[in-house]
């Protein structure tokens, strides 16, 4: 495959480091893994983890910037790039009304090419 493409589905995944690592096993040297997801910008409280409606609204799930970054590390990617929108909080606070999502979450475009021969 020459690019690998997700929309706020990877949260959902108890086994987030699997994901790229397949990801990085069905990519063609030089392909590219381009994903948007939630990422953490601080630890979750612990009641926000266990909410099961924040969960599968892809909230819950999120893991910190810097552990995406880890992950696609050591599923072999380079280039790695974890960029957070700061505009996404604007849409995502309307996720979970009332909630103080935004203190902890913000979209992300996650990325990371699979190295050449």
């Amino acid at each position: 495959m020459d690019v690998v493409i997700s929309n706020c589905v990877i949260n959902l995944s108890q086994g987030k480091p699997q994901v790229f690592a397949e990801a990085f096993r069905v990519l063609r040297p030089g392909g590219r893994l381009a994903v948007s997801d939630v990422v953490a910008l601080a630890d979750l409280p612990e009641a926000m983890r266990q909410d099961l409606a924040l969960y599968t609204g892809c909230m819950a799930g999120a893991s910190r910037i810097e552990e995406v970054g880890a992950m696609l590390k050591a599923a072999r990617f380079i280039e790695v790039r974890v960029i957070p929108k700061a505009e996404s909080r604007d849409f995502i606070r309307d996720w979970a009304p009332g909630r103080p999502v935004t203190d902890y979450l913000v979209s992300a475009s996650i990325e990371g090419i699979r190295p050449g021969p």
